[in-house]
């Protein structure tokens, strides 16, 4: 007797999820939603989000009753299945100065700024690794952040003064644009 209730392809491969790994992925997603609604407009532009995700983020700012925002903190975990959650998590990261992603480039942009002052074969180094920066303007930043410290600068740690923040910063950016 065969038994036509049940039409099963081998060839396929069924990944069954349980209820609770699906509520458990639903919440991660909507926790993640959450992350993204406390952002500034300004970081919010860095995460790679849909056009539909970003209007329900604009919209539940608007939001303030609590079961209103709930509800559509649920819609905002709904529409996160259909975005690269990887791409988004890795942004997140990198504005969360505890994150791991964060630190290591600080880290990087540190020791970057460190070698620009301290030698100047690091800029040929630089503009080799970032052949798009503007030469004229970095080459008088550094210059600048080089007048503010002390002169056996090998021996003492890089003084933070305004240039080399400035110095820093330009570092920073170049580095989160070329990854």
């Amino acid at each position: 007797m065969s038994d036509h209730n049940h039409d099963y392809n081998d060839d396929q491969d069924i990944e069954w999820v349980s209820k609770t790994q699906m509520k458990q992925e639903m919440h991660r997603l909507q926790a993640i939603g959450e992350r993204l609604l406390t952002l500034r407009a300004d970081q919010l532009a860095t995460v790679p989000t849909s056009e539909t995700l970003q209007a329900a983020i604009d919209e539940s700012r608007r939001i303030t009753q609590n079961e209103a925002r709930r509800r559509h903190l649920q819609y905002i975990g709904k529409l996160m299945r259909d975005e690269d959650i990887d791409g988004i998590q890795l942004a997140l990261d990198r504005l969360d100065p505890s994150s791991e992603v964060f630190l290591r480039e600080q880290n990087q942009a540190e020791q970057w700024r460190s070698r620009l002052l301290r030698d100047s074969d690091a800029e040929a180094a630089w503009f080799e690794q970032f052949p798009e920066t503007e030469r004229q303007a970095f080459r008088a930043l550094v210059r600048a952040a080089r007048k503010e410290q002390p002169e056996d600068i090998d021996d003492a740690p890089v003084r933070a003064g305004k240039q080399s923040k400035r110095l820093l910063k330009w570092i920073r950016e170049s580095l989160s644009e070329q990854s």
